[in-house]
């Protein structure tokens, strides 16, 4: 269901809370910058202009018939040609990548188009196939000539400018992304002029490559034998002075003469220098030496001589102590037999006395040998410790003298680098030289087409389908924009900021609007007691005790609505007072059945009391007051105090009183009227008012001090403003 759906169908409620609802929709949506597509407001859009569409739509299918069959048949002649990608090589490097990026093959087969399509080719073309001085050939691209006349140019050149102009204009050159094989085509009115133009547009395209070719070739030569006796100069200069100065500094270089790194970056090795650096690495090797030596040392000292490993790990060690384990045996045996100062006890323990001895003497060698080797070793780093200090000072007075031959070194190198790149590279250009490889071919000549290319009669039919399909959205649109009228309930809500109090179906032809409010169980009865549930909540007391009904302009049924709302109003039980108001035109009393005889304008005035003016009418509940005699100044009648009197007493004796107020645009009457009521109910006839006019009505009344409770559509039919009958809703009683 719609939100205009929603509005009709809430009208038993609240009709303020239902536009409060949708204006937080609309506001919701606002701020979270969505937008919202009503598909069935464009369609409905579109129902209501299907006649206006459908012209259109027919005379851009009539006009693009017209034109097909004054189309000058087009035929259009096909040269294919393959583009193959190659760099134009000069110094012979621009080759050491081999794959090229796809954005500069993409650059290279687009600048190859642009040269198909530039005028130096298309004048190439015009001097091959003698169009310069064909007249012919204009009249056969039907170019009319009579331009070179009006021309400020020469005649000869405006001619030449012509024809040039006449080839861009009919050429056209394609390359597919995922191929190098471009078409070369040519529309003319001609075909076998067509397929001559393609194939001398094809061939001339190959034969300007080739001479481009040989031009970048000459120069490159030229260029190259420049460059190269200038580089053999700057050779020459740099190895004298790099010469010239080693023999003046006595600097000398150590490097392998026979080496290529003798032209490397690198500063150049001088005697003291190698000599520092083998001494360099001299001393790290004694540096590992003596640490070595000292830690093992240390160890050595620190522990007793025959527990070092070194000694255990000695064979004479080895072999004393095992002799001494079997003579402490021996020992241990004697003593268990014998005392001590018997000979044999005294003779194993001098033998065991000497095994220590001998054991312990070789060990201390073994220690002392181990300290020895780390006094040397220390010895040896000192040495070449003062040896490397000497050299340092020596060196760092010869590298001060080594930076500037460095410089000179380098500089040699480079341009002797400099010099084989360029000889190489000239040799190879003569080698070359009168050789040329063509990267382009024909693939396809062109052939004399058969079949035109143009007029397309689907083609063109369809574009004319779409651009009246187009031309009519562009009028439903503006359509819509300028007229922008208020035709369905939610457009009430959306355009003017007020509630829907209520909309009113239009009745069928033949249908007669009293009859169908007086039926209860018809449509249009059951919308207006839905108006009435929405006036009992229009305000915190309930049931406004006056309320003026107007609109815009005369017709939109106003008066009508006045009546039905009464007729609603008496059924509930409600004491209601209708007055008609509208002292220029009223019509209140046909609907009523009563004579327009004394009425309102005698009771301003004063002649007549309220009772004497009274009618009750054939409605039980219902009383009305006619609008009397027409004054020859109801706007300074109404406004005077009098109305606010006379309402004010009329409102104790009734529940309601409906005033019927004439409309607003041109009048100051309704504003009077509503200004001294209670509330105001604007009415509004579907599809009949502009949003502007009636928000300017509204404001007129807000503006003279009327209060607006709402909006109240009338002789709205959801077919005719383009929705579905759905729309809205309807319920029919039936006999069960």
């Amino acid at each position: 269901m719609n939100r205009a759906e929603s509005h009709i169908e809430t009208m038993g409620g609240n009709g303020r809370v239902a536009a409060t609802f949708d204006d937080r929709y609309d506001a919701d949506y606002e701020r979270s910058g969505l937008i919202s597509i009503d598909l069935e407001a464009i369609w409905a859009a579109i129902y209501r202009s299907r006649f206006w569409i459908a012209g259109i739509v027919l005379g851009c299918l009539l006009l693009g018939v017209v034109i097909t069959i004054l189309s000058t048949p087009i035929f259009r002649a096909i040269a294919t040609v393959q583009i193959d990608q190659e760099a134009a090589k000069v110094l012979g490097t621009e080759d050491a990548d081999a794959t090229a990026s796809i954005f500069d093959s993409d650059r290279f087969l687009q600048t190859q188009l642009d040269v198909i399509r530039s005028r130096s080719l298309a004048q190439a073309v015009a001097e091959d196939l003698q169009l310069f001085d064909n007249p012919r050939f204009l009249e056969q691209m039907n170019v009319d000539a009579g331009s070179v006349e009006a021309s400020v140019l020469p005649p000869e050149e405006a001619q030449r400018e012509l024809v040039i102009e006449t080839l861009d204009e009919n050429l056209s050159v394609s390359l597919p992304l995922d191929s190098r094989i471009a078409s070369i085509a040519f529309n003319s009115p001609d075909g076998s002029l067509a397929a001559r133009i393609a194939n001398s547009f094809a061939e001339n395209y190959i034969r300007n490559n080739l001479q481009r070719k040989f031009d970048t070739s000459s120069y490159a030569r030229e260029f190259l034998q420049e460059q190269l006796q200038e580089a053999a100069i700057r050779l020459a200069e740099s190895e004298r002075a790099a010469l010239e100065y080693a023999r003046r500094t006595r600097v000398i270089d150590a490097s392998n003469a026979a080496d290529a790194s003798r032209y490397s970056t690198a500063n150049p090795r001088s005697l003291v220098t190698a000599t520092l650096v083998q001494l360099n690495s001299d001393y790290s090797a004694a540096l590992s030496r003596r640490i070595a030596a000292q830690q093992a040392w240390e160890t050595a000292r620190a522990q007793d001589p025959i527990n070092l490993p070194q000694a255990l790990n000695n064979l004479a060690v080895q072999n004393l102590l095992e002799e001494r384990a079997k003579v402490q045996a021996e020992y241990e045996q004697e003593l268990q037999r014998r005392k001590e100062e018997f000979p044999s006890v005294k003779q194993a323990k001098a033998r065991l006395d000497e095994l220590d001895r001998q054991i312990n003497t070789i060990a201390t060698s073994i220690q002392q040998t181990i300290k020895a080797s780390y006094e040397i070793a220390l010895e040896q780093e000192r040495a070449l410790e003062s040896q490397i200090v000497q050299l340092k000072t020596e060196t760092l007075d010869e590298q001060e003298l080594g930076v500037q031959l460095g410089i000179l070194q380098r500089q040699t190198a480079n341009d002797r680098q400099l010099y084989d790149l360029l000889l190489t590279r000239f040799n190879a250009l003569n080698a070359e030289a009168g050789v040329q490889a063509n990267n382009v071919s024909i693939v396809d000549r062109a052939t004399r087409p058969v079949e035109p290319v143009s007029p397309n009669i689907p083609l063109n039919l369809a574009l004319a389908l779409l651009g009246g399909i187009g031309l009519a959205g562009l009028f439903v649109f503006g359509r819509e924009q300028f007229f922008d009228m208020l035709r369905t309930p939610d457009d009430v809500a959306r355009k003017l900021s007020l509630p829907l109090l209520g909309a009113s179906p239009k009745a069928d032809e033949g249908q007669s609007v009293q009859e169908l409010i007086l039926d209860p169980k018809t449509e249009v009865s059951e919308h207006y007691a839905s108006l009435r549930s929405s006036l009992v909540l229009a305000t915190s007391h309930g049931l406004p005790k006056s309320l003026a009904f107007t609109s815009a302009v005369q017709g939109e049924g106003k008066s009508s609505s006045c009546y039905a709302t009464a007729v609603a109003l008496s059924r509930i039980g409600k004491r209601v007072l209708v007055i008609d108001l509208d002292l220029r035109r009223p019509n209140q009393h046909n609907l009523f059945g009563i004579k327009n005889g004394e009425g309102m304008s005698d009771l301003l005035t004063g002649n007549k009391q309220a009772a004497e003016v009274t009618h009750a009418t054939e409605h039980e509940g219902i009383f009305f007051i006619p609008s009397g005699g027409i004054p020859p100044n109801p706007t300074d009648m109404l406004a005077s105090p009098a109305l606010r009197t006379v309402l004010q007493d009329l409102n104790t004796q009734y529940d309601i009183v409906l005033v019927d107020s004439p409309p607003t645009l041109g009048l100051a009457d309704a504003i009077e009227i509503a200004s001294v009521t209670e509330g105001c109910l604007f009415v509004t006839e579907a599809g009949r008012n502009r949003a502007n006019n009636v928000r300017g009505s509204i404001s007129r009344l807000q503006g003279g001090g009327a209060k607006v409770l709402g909006v109240l559509m009338t002789k709205f039919d959801a077919k005719s403003a383009g929705y579905s009958y759905s729309y809205g809703y309807s319920y029919d009683y039936k006999n069960g």
